[in-house]
């Protein structure tokens, strides 16, 4: 009996031990995932909270944006609104008014010579354009230029106009540049100048958003030239390209030259 004893207490402490590291080892197992699980979590919090960091800059960048924009555009509405203003009041000026305040650039005996002729000297457009560039910026140069205008510096603004489309052939502003020299000689009555740039622009610049008001100003000066069927063609090419304002004024170019029995 009591070998029997021994013999049980033998086998049961040779299944007993590998037993007890099978234990071990599932617990270190155990452990391990604890631990890679408690990473994880550290790793997703610390991730959260830079995202929630991320999305607070990328809102206060969008308010900045949207902030500066929305002040680009009050600049860009003054601005449009004072070229307006501008322009309508060269346009109410009338005929010959500004010829005795100042005296002509060139002059254009017909439409062929005033082809040929320069508005500017080479070297009146240079010295000038070495007075306007000092600004630094093509927009401040062109306001600089501009501000002639306003001031009603007439024979001056065409030379800085012509100053500036030299240093700036193809800009931005080159086409309200052109523009702003045929509207000074159309405010002169210098039709023949004034018809000359106006042609310019639309060669030069044929996808500009000044295009619809330089013919116009062509369909005018037509009219002052009394050639009625080059104004109607001119006004009824606005009205078969453009909408809106620019079309109804050339509508109503028609029918003054229609009343006048043209």
């Amino acid at each position: 009996m009591k070998d029997k004893s021994l013999l049980v207490a033998a086998f049961v402490a040779t299944f007993s031990l590998p037993l007890s590291a099978s234990q071990q080892s599932l617990e270190q197992r155990i452990q391990q995932l604890e631990q890679k699980q408690q990473t994880q979590a550290l790793l997703q919090n610390q991730m959260s909270e830079q995202l929630i960091e991320l999305q607070k800059e990328v809102k206060e960048l969008r308010g900045i944006i949207e902030e500066h924009d929305y002040k680009l555009q009050q600049i860009q509405d003054r601005q449009r609104d004072l070229y307006r203003d501008i322009e309508n009041r060269l346009s109410a000026l009338p005929q010959g008014a500004t010829s005795a305040a100042s005296s002509p650039v060139t002059t254009t005996p017909s439409a062929n010579t005033a082809a040929q002729t320069p508005v500017v000297s080479p070297t009146t457009a240079q010295s000038v354009q070495r007075a306007v560039g000092s600004s630094g910026t093509e927009r401040t140069e062109f306001e600089e230029a501009f501000k002639l205008v306003r001031n009603r510096e007439y024979n001056k603004a065409v030379e800085s106009f012509e100053a500036f489309l030299t240093k700036y052939p193809t800009g931005g502003f080159s086409d309200n540049a052109r523009f702003w020299i045929g509207q000074v000689y159309f405010a002169q009555s210098k039709l023949a100048e004034a018809e000359q740039q106006f042609n310019r622009l639309r060669s030069d610049f044929p996808d500009s958003s000044k295009m619809s008001a330089a013919m116009l100003k062509l369909a005018e000066i037509k009219v002052r030239q009394e050639k009625w069927e080059e104004a109607k063609a001119m006004y009824n090419e606005i009205v078969a390209k453009y909408s809106g304002a620019q079309q109804q004024l050339a509508r109503k170019g028609l029918q003054d030259i229609k009343q006048k029995g043209h």
